[in-house]
């Protein structure tokens, strides 16, 4: 695994950091030779942190929840945002780092730091979010009580019990002594403690939804109360006859737990199945949060019952599981509370005479979501299903919805005797309940459902459709950076490509080829594919940039993705800054690269935009010495992608459509100064600041979809 380097066994471990060291201060920003200093940093200082440059990210989501220009139901979401970043993150990360601080506690990650300085961390970060984050809230709470949206957080007043009482969710109660164990509690639920004297209760809420209990309220005005509150309140009344000593709301997080076995006897979806539910009720423990002003025996008692010590114990005045307030976001009434309404639309290309495989034959086509409609996607495997021309459909599926049109698309192609096979990745974290469901779904209609590829994960996004014409059987493509999820597709900000190119056609053939057999793809010219050439190629293109640049000739990389972290790429790239080539960074998330360093980085900028669209296209643009080649893809710059992944990197050809990305698409975001943050040697973002003419890209974006894409590349492609 390379994302951190287990040593013990093999060599010396590494020496540790020295005193005062923070992975987010190099020593070299500290020197007056900071040149000479940046070329002396050892491989581990020129990384920052993985998990905090994660934590960093989350930071900036938070601060538009405190932005008060952001409309306040935008500015709850980011908050809930917040909050599901951070349960997934300790769910996955954090509980796979505290197991390598059990497992290997010699061990270091790629920046130089064991496990168990990264938890220190972490926690140190985590705390000072959580408390800002509260700060936040209550601050979007105001905003929502004028007006007119009331979250009540204490209850003096008793003439609402009863409308209360009777709008309770289901609750399971067990009680205890204080001398017997705690009952099976499942993960990311809310529960209620109450101590008394020798004994205890639980109370566990059955349904999230069901928490947030709406009050009969005055035309205009609307109360809400969060029932694991009002049950601390009135535990002495729920509870007559005993001594309520003390009553908080808390929930656990567990290790998001996925073992399986390839070769156990029991098929991988029996194993998966058996997985999520041990992540629910037995996995190991790795938060346990408190709803509380102030810590207390109850709390020690829960966490020490969990197996956690004090660092897993995190208490804040603070409503559990936000996701909850969020259904708030979609009353009806208060639309000025909520960002106006962008309707994906149409690329013109489509609104002419032909047909849509006769449009994608004639040119290829980009689309850009959420501004350009997913429907498009959807009317590709629609027509595939119903065009008799039609032979074969292959399809990939990473994250879908349950009902999901694109999945009946492929359903009804393979009824009506399309040769139709689909790879469902049934190992997607969080939701692999669904796509099992799929996978047997589909199996019932016929489709082929290829069997699942071991440990390694297909993360690619892409589609094939084989029609027969009049000059032979024609491939038509849809390769994407993003999911075939058309929830999320409104959501996120993806690139897609149609395209009938014969050289791509055959080589996604040959990809799917080897799934279907179990076996590593390899031998592209046009693709880079993982696990294969897109380590290599990456890397390949990144050192052309630099020998380009050494030569004489004007070296340029500009890229985009969600994370930056494997150590020999990032590496590359400071080698190709040391001979002066520019590089210019879109790293949404984390970003291990330490940039704007004399000496070792200062022809690297980064910057983050975040905006009410999450930021999730990949783009990989390098000059060439004008032989411009630009790929879009599903994989990040990260070793999960290239070692452990299926993942795709495809070449955009049509020079229009590579224009256009390079112009607009990465040109606006690096140029954004409204919902842009730049990364400093430190490790501090600084928001970019409006110049003359403040560039919001995202608006942009929407603008140039709606106006049909007059004055750029795009415009004459119809």
């Amino acid at each position: 695994h390379r994302e951190f380097a287990i040593m013990d066994g093999v060599k010396p471990a590494l020496k540790g950091p020295p005193p005062g060291f923070s992975p987010f201060v190099p020593r070299a920003a500290r020197t007056e030779d900071a040149a000479a200093a940046a070329r002396r940093l050892t491989r581990e200082e020129r990384l920052f942190s993985r998990d905090l440059s994660w934590l960093q990210f989350n930071e900036r989501v938070l601060s538009e929840a405190a932005d008060p220009t952001v409309p306040a139901l935008e500015r709850l979401r980011f908050c809930t945002i917040v909050s599901s970043n951070l349960d997934e993150f300790f769910m996955v990360r954090v509980a796979e780092v505290a197991a390598i601080a059990r497992r290997y506690p010699r061990s270091r990650f790629a920046d130089g730091l064991t496990a168990a300085q990264t938890l220190a961390q972490i926690r140190e970060r985590v705390l000072q979010q959580k408390a800002r984050q509260a700060v936040v809230l209550a601050g979007v709470i105001e905003a929502l009580r004028a007006d007119g949206i009331q979250i009540l957080a204490d209850f003096p007043d008793e003439s609402r019990d009863a409308q209360i009482e009777e709008r309770l969710p289901r609750l399971y109660i067990a009680m205890r002594r204080s001398s017997e164990p705690l009952p099976v509690l499942r993960s990311n639920r809310i529960h209620v403690f109450v101590r008394f004297p020798g004994e205890y209760a639980v109370l566990s809420i059955e349904s999230r939804e069901a928490r947030l209990i709406e009050l009969p309220a005055t035309p205009g005005a609307a109360g809400y109360v969060l029932a694991e509150r009002w049950l601390c309140a009135r535990a002495a009344r729920l509870f007559p006859g005993r001594e309520v000593i003390e009553a908080f709301p808390f929930k656990i997080i567990r290790g998001a737990d996925q073992r399986y076995r390839p070769d156990d006897d029991d098929t991988l979806e029996e194993q998966i199945v058996e997985a999520v539910e041990r992540r629910k009720r037995a996995a190991k423990a790795v938060r346990l949060e408190v709803d509380a002003p102030g810590y207390s025996e109850g709390a020690l008692f829960l966490a020490t019952a969990l197996g956690l010590d004090s660092a897993g114990l995190y208490r804040f005045d603070l409503p559990l599981d936000l996701r909850t307030i969020a259904t708030l976001y979609h009353m009806k009434g208060k639309d000025h509370l909520r960002y106006p309404p962008i309707e994906p639309l149409v690329p013109p290309i489509f609104g002419k005479t032909r047909g849509l495989f006769e449009t994608v034959r004639h040119m290829d086509v980009l689309l850009h979501h959420p501004y350009d409609s997913f429907d498009i996607v959807v009317r590709f495997l629609e027509a595939a299903a119903d065009d008799p021309q039609v032979r074969s459909v292959y399809h990939t599926i990473y994250r879908t919805t349950r009902e999901s049109p694109i999945l009946s698309a492929l359903q009804r192609a393979a009824k009506k005797g399309k040769k139709t096979t689909a790879y469902v990745e049934i190992k997607a974290r969080f939701d692999e309940l669904n796509n099992v469901r799929w996978a047997g779904e589909l199996r019932k209609a016929g489709v082929k459902v290829v069997r699942p590829l071991g440990t390694h994960k297909v993360h690619s996004k892409l589609t094939r459709v084989v029609r027969r014409e009049e000059d032979g059987d024609v491939a038509y493509l849809h390769l994407g950076t993003g999911n075939y999820h058309h929830v999320t597709a409104r959501q996120y900000t993806d690139l897609g490509l149609l395209t009938c190119d014969t050289e791509l056609g055959r080589e996604v053939d040959e990809y799917f080829s080897a799934l279907r057999r179990g076996r590593k793809p390899w031998g592209f010219r046009e693709l880079m594919v993982a696990p294969g050439n897109l380590y290599e190629g990456m890397l390949r293109l990144i050192r052309r940039e630099t020998e380009i640049q050494k030569a004489g000739g004007r070296g340029r990389i500009m890229a985009k993705m969600n994370s930056l972290v494997d150590p020999d790429i990032i590496e590359a790239l400071y080698e190709a800054s040391r001979a002066g080539v520019s590089v210019e960074l879109m790293v949404r998330g984390i970003c291990c690269l330490i940039p704007g360093l004399k000496g070792l980085s200062e022809n690297i900028r980064v910057t983050s935009v975040i905006d009410r669209f999450l930021e999730h296209s990949r783009i990989y643009y390098f000059h060439q010495g004008g032989e411009e080649k630009l790929y879009l893809s599903s994989a990040d710059w990260m070793p999960r992608n290239f070692f452990t992944r299926y993942e795709i990197a495809f070449p955009v050809k049509d020079p229009h459509l590579r224009k256009y990305i390079r112009d607009v698409v990465l040109s606006a975001g690096l140029a954004d100064n409204v919902k842009a943050w730049s990364l400093k040697p430190d490790g501090s973002y600084v928001k970019v600041q409006p110049g003359p003419e403040p560039m919001r890209s995202q608006m942009l974006f929407e603008s140039l979809a709606r106006k049909g894409y007059q004055d750029t590349a795009l415009e004459h492609r119809v």
